[in-house]
């Protein structure tokens, strides 16, 4: 029998043995997708039954294929060799079985006899190139450094990768120390930090740094210390319970300097619409002895921490989502432009506008985002009220209603 006609008898005698295991596999399957604890011991024994079953299978068809194997018949003398079985008499070398009495040794164990049989020439060959290898190996790895060891590999990759994220304008490596950090009118770090803030922080404080949402960063009056270290611990750190996040998980260090040097670059600029003072009046060198200035005005939305403030004790949604939520949402929820979404529509930036996604953005916040997590300010009792007065103001109709953000939510 040919090599051909045992590959048919193994393709025709595996089909049944394949569709049985199949089978066997789907039950198990179903019994996996229960949680009763009788169906997974149930689940357990079928895939160790499985197991059985395969390893069953096997053992029968491979007694089939070497019964098989024993039916063929060497060639007969003078018969012309297929090309396959010259191939395997040439890297196997094995003495003849009517020659084996030539190679037989003297060890019997059991009536078992031993033959003195050769390595066969496929092992030697890989002997061989093993040997070759490892001579290349050492002669270029440790003599002549034709390849980089690992460790090398990995230096150069690590340079590769700094060489691509600076290609890239995403390295900065800079370790910078907020304790030695002095302003400088250094051109490079302002128009650097200008690109940043315009990046992110117009949003709160105007294109100019007037302020809006966040305080005017252009007059002497800070809520949390002026200086170039007290602004850099501000956007490094953010403000807890406010809408000053930390900016270290998204800026690096050399990035928060020099944003750091462009606001301190706008300060004394009085930009139009300029925002009143808040905070005290800092100088350089000088300790915050004043007190804090509040601006002058009714119109303005207070701060988070007044905010929050007001809101104690009190469990009405309304009132705490305009002394909470009003600055960036407006009082009706129809949203500020370059802040807070509209809240009456039916686009959500994040979450699919239920009732149990909104509460997880008021506990939460949005990373990123001027959506601080509230869970450290507001109490449930007051969360799961201004949830529901957010829930409410859905299809409602506000005065100034901000475009359409996120995905539509039917």
């Amino acid at each position: 029998m040919k090599i051909q006609n045992i590959l048919n008898f193994a393709r025709k005698n595996a089909y049944w043995a394949i569709t049985f295991v199949l089978l066997l596999t789907a039950v198990s399957g179903q019994a996996q997708g229960s949680s009763d604890n009788s169906t997974a011991m149930m689940f357990v024994v079928s895939m160790v039954a499985v197991v059985a079953v395969i390893v069953l299978l096997v053992a029968i068809y491979a007694l089939q294929v070497i019964k098989k194997l024993e039916q063929i018949q060497p060639p007969a003398s003078g018969q012309e060799q297929s090309l396959w079985q010259r191939f395997l008499e040439v890297v196997n070398d094995r003495a003849p079985v009517e020659k084996e009495a030539d190679i037989m040794l003297d060890h019997n164990y059991d009536g078992i006899r031993e033959l003195d049989n050769h390595l066969p020439p496929w092992w030697k060959w890989l002997f061989y190139v093993t040997i070759i290898f490892g001579v290349v190996y050492l002669v270029g790895h440790h003599m002549f450094n034709w390849f980089p060891l690992q460790e090398q590999e990995y230096a150069m990759e690590m340079e590769e990768a700094k060489a691509s994220m600076a290609n890239s304008g995403e390295a900065d490596v800079e370790e910078i120390d907020p304790a030695s950090l002095t302003y400088e009118a250094n051109a490079e770090f302002i128009a650097a930090g200008k690109t940043v803030f315009e990046r992110n922080c117009v949003t709160c404080h105007g294109t100019n740094g007037q302020g809006g949402a966040g305080p005017n960063l252009t007059d002497d009056y800070w809520l949390h210390g002026g200086g170039i270290q007290n602004v850099f611990h501000t956007v490094t750190n953010g403000v807890p319970n406010t809408a000053m996040i930390s900016w270290k998980a998204m800026l690096s260090p050399t990035d928060i300097r020099n944003v750091a040097n462009y606001v301190l670059s706008i300060h004394g600029t009085n930009p139009a619409n300029a925002k009143g003072p808040e905070g005290k009046l800092w100088k350089e060198g000088e300790t915050n002895d004043e007190e804090p200035v509040k601006e002058a005005t009714t119109e303005e939305p207070a701060t988070t921490e007044e905010a929050v403030a007001d809101t104690e004790g009190n469990t009405d949604g309304k009132n705490i989502f305009e002394t909470t939520c009003a600055a960036c949402h407006q009082p009706d929820g129809g949203g500020v432009m370059g802040l807070g979404p509209n809240l009456t529509d039916k686009y959500w930036k994040s979450g699919d506008g239920t009732k149990k996604a909104v509460h997880k953005i008021v506990t939460e916040g949005v990373p990123g985002t001027a959506m601080v997590a509230w869970s450290a300010s507001l109490s449930d009792e007051q969360i799961n009220a201004v949830v529901d007065y957010v829930m409410s103001l859905q299809g409602t109709t506000p005065a100034n209603p901000k475009e359409p953000e996120g995905k539509l939510y039917e």
